[in-house]
């Protein structure tokens, strides 16, 4: 895996990802191998949001790649975190991980008590839902306020003789 991280705008949302969404404590190079990871995932999903917002943004530092943008790249990351969060928790609890599964072990004054699988995994799988109306909200958002139109008429831009006016033009 190329090392992406720092010198793009790819790597620099996912070191934003890693140190203000999902606040992991590792350091030196796990902190770099796991942004790369994450950076990984952006580069590759960036497609996925060109579908959604009707874009065309390629490759690790991709032009004219905004605040808005990020934000909903960002936002469809943290979706698939969750996603897959629960999911792993969902392989624990069904018995496929091979760990034992208890809840209280007691002897004596003594007490060990493990988390609830069941209940980690509804809280994963709450996060989820809500990041993936973000998403959803979002790209609406876009799309209904941001996004310029694919075709416009005469009669919404007054003609100057040059066509930079209507490269400019956002329907409002």
């Amino acid at each position: 895996m190329s090392d992406i991280y720092p010198n793009s705008s790819i790597g620099k949302l996912a070191l934003e990802i890693y140190d203000h969404e999902l606040g992991f404590e590792a350091t030196g190079q796990a902190k770099v191998n796991e942004i790369n990871i994450i950076s990984g995932w952006l580069e590759g999903h960036l497609g996925e949001l060109n579908n959604l917002i009707y874009t065309h943004f390629s490759g690790s530092s991709p032009e004219s790649f905004n605040l808005e943008e990020q934000a909903i790249l960002k936002e469809m990351y943290i979706c698939e975190y969750n996603r897959k969060s629960n999911r792993r928790v969902l392989r624990g609890i069904d018995g496929s991980s091979g760990e034992s599964d208890f809840q209280v072990i007691r002897e004596g004054d003594s007490m060990i008590q493990k988390s609830n699988k069941n209940i980690t995994a509804k809280i994963y799988h709450d996060a989820y839902l809500q990041s993936h109306k973000r998403v959803q909200d979002m790209v609406s958002s876009y799309n209904h306020y941001g996004a310029k139109p694919t075709q416009i008429n005469s009669d919404q831009v007054a003609f100057t003789g040059d066509s930079s006016n209507i490269s400019n033009y956002y329907y409002r």
